[in-house]
């Protein structure tokens, strides 16, 4: 009985010292940010960057301008106008007064709110915090299965070491958020150990002069990224003119799932005023193969695999040690300075195998990055130095109001510029054998607002087979406007056309890609608890060499509905038809926290889900998930090792959040 008695006591006092928490609007608004952030790619990494900015909110009445460019497409002038709003009234205490700063949309400060935090104008010290009691000390522990039910080639032959479920476990403690440790582990399916990765970091800020200092696993951003960036971030989407400059965050604990581009060693930021000094080392062992007669590095494997006897002989078998150091200089609102050097070090040389791969074993970086605005116009740009080239891109905006501006841009990446951990703007995912022009519009009026971009490209070497220039184009067109006040209308439009490689007439050479798509969607609120979306989106892919054309297209209607706060049910179904993978559609779907599914859907079928969430009133919350994809007219799915003899494919997911 006293062992019961204690027990009921804990949750009660638990469910003292937890409100009713509702997680849909951050569920919402996280989801919003990243629908257009991935394309073809699971980008889980910017997931957790931006979760982790959601769960340690800037104060709005201490933060800098730096503080303020650390949210997610916040420009330098618009933190600007914040800051000096906010000095003006003496201190921003509610959303209200938020939403009444001079020059800046309400659509921007409603992508901002999620990130702010109001309250008093005095910031607490961290020797303040140390003096403080326990009860300013969080954990927060996340742990989640995912399960795919149909059993793939691989597993039934008994080739992966290990069990279909990909399993994950996060554990962090913190303290009034300048202390924070870290641990992060899991298993992909196929994989024997339940940490086949590991993750971990301490991380602690505001002790005097030193901002901030990490040691374990972290990131670094500098610049635009043509040197040192994360993996995943935000290239072009519907937010046309926001994508640039990029606002990097410096020194970033990692604890994420992508397992060779963080570093891992130590790192601290020294500030004084507005002039930021870092330092950073790291140590790293990498993924891939090495050629054992030349003892030469053939190739790096990114995807982090560990499923069987041949990639599992791949394992960490290069060790990278990465060191540099960097310093910017803040002018206010006026814009800042940065400069950069790194080098990466690798044991083995690499084995140059085309113009585009690298060579030797050492890699310096040198580069300076700068963000300044002038009246209503913003420049900013990054050049970086690799001792065989210079790649750069440099922006220009204008701002003529709060309801209308302009962005254009210019990159040039050299093909023999190449950085595993650059990661600047562009067509492609890697910062080399690119040069391009952006432009980029936003309109706000009272009939909508309307996003423009036009963005020409061109990659000076094609490959072996044809060395030479490649060229392309991409534009956008998207509107959107609340035509009644619970009643939104969106329609999208892209069309790129760019060159690539097929043999016609028994000739290797070039041909006319071009893919148009057209996306209509309505979002409807039916009443506070019940939200719908309904979209219908057109592809039509063409060879315009030959005149091979391809279609494909989607339709979906999805619901959220939230009978009460803590209970947040969503689903969707979806049906499909394109004639092959090359006309293949995307539909991003809600899922657990900390989940991207962005599927590829091709040939015909449909897909459909439901994803339970409930939150707990002692700090718990469950979530479930449960999708399913039907192919009538196949008998199986997939290829090679991940072929399913069944033309269902199903997957159950679910996860367990507990804060204390």
């Amino acid at each position: 009985m006293r062992v019961l008695f204690l027990i009921i006591t804990f949750f009660f006092l638990l469910a003292r010292l937890y409100a009713q928490v509702d997680t849909s609007a951050f569920q919402n608004n996280l989801y919003n940010i990243l629908e257009d952030a991935t394309t073809d790619k699971e980008g889980v990494e910017y997931y957790d960057l931006v979760e982790y900015l959601l769960q340690n909110k800037i104060s709005i009445n201490t933060a800098s301008i730096n503080d303020l460019m650390k949210i997610p497409n916040l420009d330098r002038q618009t933190a600007t106008l914040i800051i000096r709003h906010r000095n003006l009234t003496g201190g921003i205490f509610s959303k209200d007064q938020f939403k009444n700063i001079e020059g800046v949309s309400t659509d921007v400060i409603d992508k901002i709110l999620p990130f702010i935090q109001f309250g008093d104008t005095e910031g607490l010290t961290f020797f303040d915090t140390i003096s403080k009691k326990m009860e300013q000390i969080n954990i927060s522990f996340r742990s989640r299965g995912i399960k795919d039910l149909q059993e793939e080639k691989a597993f039934k032959d008994g080739k992966y070491y290990g069990s279909s479920w990909k399993i994950y476990n996060r554990l962090i403690i913190s303290k009034d958020k300048n202390i924070r440790l870290g641990v992060l582990t899991e298993k992909d399916p196929g994989e024997k150990s339940l940490n086949d990765l590991t993750t971990f970091h301490l991380y602690a800020r505001d002790i005097g002069i030193v901002k901030s200092i990490v040691l374990g696993d972290y990131l670094f951003e500098f610049g635009q990224g043509l040197a040192l960036w994360s993996r995943y971030t935000i290239s072009k989407g519907i937010e046309t003119v926001r994508i640039l400059p990029r606002n990097a965050r410096g020194l970033i604990p990692y604890l994420s799932t992508d397992e060779n581009l963080f570093l891992r060693g130590g790192a601290v930021q020294l500030s004084y005023s507005d002039l930021n000094f870092y330092t950073f080392y790291s140590v790293k062992n990498l993924d891939g193969s090495i050629n054992p007669i030349t003892n030469q590095i053939t190739s790096l494997r990114l995807d982090g695999l560990h499923r069987d006897s041949s990639e599992a002989a791949n394992k960490k078998i290069i060790t990278e040690k990465l060191l540099g150091v960097s310093i910017d200089y803040s002018f206010g609102g006026i814009g800042g300075i940065g400069l950069l050097y790194s080098t990466s070090i690798f044991r083995n040389d690499f084995e140059k195998q085309s113009p585009l791969d690298p060579s030797g074993s050492k890699f310096n970086y040198f580069s300076g990055g700068y963000d300044f605005n002038y009246g209503k116009l913003n420049f900013s740009g990054e050049t970086a130095y690799n001792k065989k080239s210079f790649a750069t891109i440099n922006s220009a905006e204008i701002s003529v109001d709060k309801n209308f501006s302009l962005l254009f841009s210019y990159r040039n990446y050299p093909a023999n510029y190449w950085g595993l951990h650059a990661n600047g703007f562009g067509e492609k995912y890697i910062t080399q054998n690119e040069t391009g022009f952006y432009s980029g519009l936003k309109l706000r009026t009272s009939y909508g607002t309307f996003y423009f971009y036009f963005d020409q490209f061109k990659y000076p070497f094609t490959s072996d087979k044809l060395p030479m220039a490649s060229k392309g184009s991409e534009f956008l067109f998207y509107y959107t406007s609340k035509i009644f006040h619970n009643f939104e209308f969106r329609i999208r439009y892209t069309n790129q056309t760019k060159d690539v490689t097929d043999v016609v007439n028994d000739e290797y050479g070039f041909v006319k890609n071009r893919i148009e798509k057209v996306r209509g969607e309505l979002l409807y609120k039916v009443s506070k608890n019940v939200q719908l979306r309904s979209r219908l989106e057109y592809l039509d892919v063409s060879l315009l060499s030959n005149k091979n054309n391809e279609i494909g297209f989607l339709v979906y209607q999805d619901v959220k509905y939230l009978p009460v706060p803590a209970l947040n049910i969503s689903a969707r179904i979806i049906f499909f038809k394109t004639d092959s993978y090359n006309s293949r559609v995307y539909e991003f779907e809600n899922d657990l926290a900390g989940v991207l599914t962005n599927p590829a859907l091709y040939l015909e079928g449909m897909r459909w889900y439901f994803l339970i969430h409930y939150t707990m009133p002692i700090g718990i919350s469950l979530s479930l998930k449960y999708s399913e994809l039907y192919k009538p007219y196949e008998r199986t799915m997939g290829s090679g090792d991940t072929e399913i003899n069944s033309n269902v494919d199903n997957r159950l997911s679910f996860q367990l959040d507990f804060q204390f």
